[in-house]
């Protein structure tokens, strides 16, 4: 074992030193990502699932160093110290942080995206994550060493609500996030600009009665990246084959934006599986006059502009200002969305492959999409179908073209804008649970 880790940490430095020769480093989001990482590792707290990624220096030798921590969610570390001076930011998540020879709910802080501490050295602290991973940088005088002083040592992970997941369908690997224990299956699906994650905050309360399933979409996430299969009607098979291979059949179903059409097309073509449906705040695209309205609006000017070839370049290590004007675009009371969820999803979006997956998705709305939702189209659903809309976002044309894919709709138009689970979480949560529990 001791063998394998040195391995890993000499590789860690030589894709380092390719980033770094000479002491020089300057390393955007996208290529930090796409440095190597390993299990735990020198200058973390030795928890099982802890990415480390060497940025400068080797913390396992003399000299400064610099490390980028990924730690899970809801994971506990106990009291230790390390013997060097220590520094630390905040890049991502909420990390609670306290000082003292044993843990101590009271004396934890809450730091978030931007926060800074220190770790001095040989002074104990201890710490945990929520239920969202937490990015940390931190920078020291090598060699370090971890030293727990509590007793029962090592760390001890809180339980989460939910089990991170992989399964292979449709010939991809999708990622996928599993939560509750209740009767019947709840499939989540997310859209654009965010990932599985989004559906976070439905877990608790939904999971006392249902079994809940949100999928990373492939290309997205941590699914797998393929060339091929961003239109609705594939995206639908994959979680149709996932959904199954779970041992499930009848379900209910939500999605938000993209995840909205691709709810629509797993509806559509597997009908009498799906027993509820809800649509969160997209157009159809292809249903209805109102659709070619909508495609050609300036105001949508993202759904064309992935179509050019100099778009991944433009976009190449800005995901997170491109991402920032989508969701100021479409947005309502943006106070509502937290800065660590815009950090956590501009990260996700900042993997290799990740954005130009996201990007095929919107070339897919024509012509097959729009050709495959016409053809659906002509049969009605027949299942309860839920919109949900803002007044920012889409302000009653999905209502518009739900009419036209079903006779059984219930509307409902919220004072907010596209972002439904990050500016009105209670609201739409009632509503879903309103409409499932009836």
């Amino acid at each position: 074992m001791k063998t394998l880790f040195n391995t890993a940490l000499i590789i860690v430095a030589i894709t380092s030193l390719a980033y770094a020769q000479e002491g020089r480093a300057r390393l955007s989001p996208s290529e930090i990502n796409s440095l190597a990482s390993i299990n735990a590792g020198a200058g973390t707290s030795g928890v099982n699932g802890i990415q480390t990624r060497m940025l400068k220096g080797d913390a396992s030798k003399p000299g400064s160093y610099t490390i980028q921590l990924t730690i899970p969610a809801n994971v506990r570390i106990q009291a230790h110290t390390h013997p060097d001076d220590r520094v630390a930011t905040v890049i991502s998540g909420t990390w609670y942080i306290g000082y003292g020879a044993k843990f101590d709910e009271a004396k934890l802080k809450a730091l978030t995206a931007g926060s800074f501490y220190t770790e001095p050295p040989g002074v104990a602290h201890f710490a945990k994550t929520g239920n969202e991973p937490v990015v940390l940088q931190i920078t020291g005088n090598g060699p370090t060493g971890t030293d727990y002083i509590e007793a029962g040592a090592a760390s001890v992970p809180a339980k989460p609500n939910y089990e991170s997941l992989f399964a292979n369908v449709n010939g991809v690997r999708i990622h996928y996030l599993k939560s509750g224990n209740g009767k019947t299956p709840l499939v989540l699906i997310h859209g654009f600009g965010d990932d599985a994650r989004m559906w976070l905050p439905l877990f608790a309360d939904f999971g006392k009665d249902y079994t809940i399933i949100a999928p990373d979409l492939r290309g997205l996430g941590q699914s797998s990246r393929e060339k091929t299969g961003y239109d609705k009607k594939t995206a639908a098979a994959d979680i149709h084959e996932l959904v199954t291979s779970l041992g499930y059949k009848d379900i209910y179903l939500v999605g938000h934006d993209i995840g909205m059409m691709v709810a629509y097309a797993y509806a559509a073509q597997f009908p009498s599986e799906v027993k509820k449906l809800a649509l969160l705040d997209a157009p159809i695209p292809g249903v209805g006059d109102v659709w070619e309205k909508i495609y050609t609006t300036p105001a949508l000017w993202h759904f064309h502009f992935v179509n050019s070839p100099m778009a991944l370049e433009l976009v190449n290590g800005r995901e997170r200002v491109f991402l920032e004007h989508v969701w100021q675009s479409f947005g309502g009371d943006l106070t509502k969305f937290r800065e660590e969820e815009k950090r956590m999803y501009a990260q996700s979006y900042a993997q290799p492959g990740v954005m130009r997956d996201a990007f095929e998705y919107f070339k897919a709305f024509e012509p097959t999409d729009a050709a495959d939702n016409r053809n659906f189209a002509k049969t009605k659903l027949p299942m309860p179908l839920l919109v949900i809309e803002g007044e920012k976002g889409m302000n009653g044309v999905l209502a518009i073209q739900a009419a036209l894919i079903s006779d059984h709709v219930k509307a409902i138009k919220f004072s907010s804008g596209h972002w439904l689970m990050e500016e009105k979480p209670a609201e739409t949560s009632a509503a879903l649970k309103d409409f499932f529990g009836n």
